[in-house]
């Protein structure tokens, strides 16, 4: 039964009514394709809110806390985001992969909660283990790209090539990368690669807030 206690609350979380959410949710834009990190990746990125300090908090306590209550009203924010310009109809939400030992000890996982959230407002498919992390890696927050680029490398990789055989759901659809912050890019360039390996083409990249 205690397994099932995340479970049960990400669950909550999706069925809440996201106008109770207090913080509010500014017009986000199509794309923004001159930030240096958005260069990088060479993909158009969607971005909720800027990384200013109410909302670094929440995610910070949300992923190292681990507070249930910053998680749900993250996952509210993300509710009310419309949909990129650049979306393909049908495609299909893939989050970054969590890291094996932190997912244990939070009990659950932000990209993937989020992922569920924009694909019920959306009307898309998603895949939960598309990509794979191999193993933990230490905390990159304090990092900076070509350090996260190296712990990284490796250690993403796509679900078909993770396990021979395996078949991925709606593998003729183009993807969308989901995270829950973007600053240096190095998690979602590894991401990318990864889906590009095991065949996926992908859209672009969504995420609930950017830095910088």
């Amino acid at each position: 039964m205690a397994n099932l206690f995340p479970l049960l609350h990400a669950l909550k979380w999706l069925m809440a009514d996201s106008s109770q959410e207090l913080l509010p949710v500014p017009e986000p834009p199509a794309s923004w394709r001159a930030s240096r990190t958005a260069a990088r990746l060479n993909l158009p990125v969607l971005a909720a809110l800027s990384y200013g300090p109410e909302i670094a908090s929440l995610i910070r306590r949300a992923k190292y806390g681990p507070q249930w209550s910053a998680a749900q009203r993250l996952t509210r924010l993300a509710g009310r985001l419309s949909a990129p310009v650049w979306l393909e109809r049908p495609c299909c939400l893939v989050p970054v992969p969590a890291d094996p030992s932190r997912l244990v000890r939070r009990g659950f996982h932000l990209p993937g909660l989020l992922c569920q959230v924009l694909a019920r407002r959306w009307g898309l498919g998603y895949d939960l283990s598309r990509l794979v992390k191999r193993q933990s890696s230490p905390t990159l927050a304090s990092l900076g790209r070509q350090q996260r680029l190296s712990d990284l490398r490796g250690l993403i990789c796509h679900a078909a090539c993770h396990e021979p055989g395996r078949v991925a759901s709606r593998t003729d659809e183009p993807v969308v990368l989901v995270d829950d912050v973007l600053t240096t890019g190095a998690t979602a360039s590894a991401c990318v690669e990864a889906l590009h390996l095991g065949g996926d083409r992908v859209l672009g990249l969504v995420v609930l807030a950017r830095s910088g």
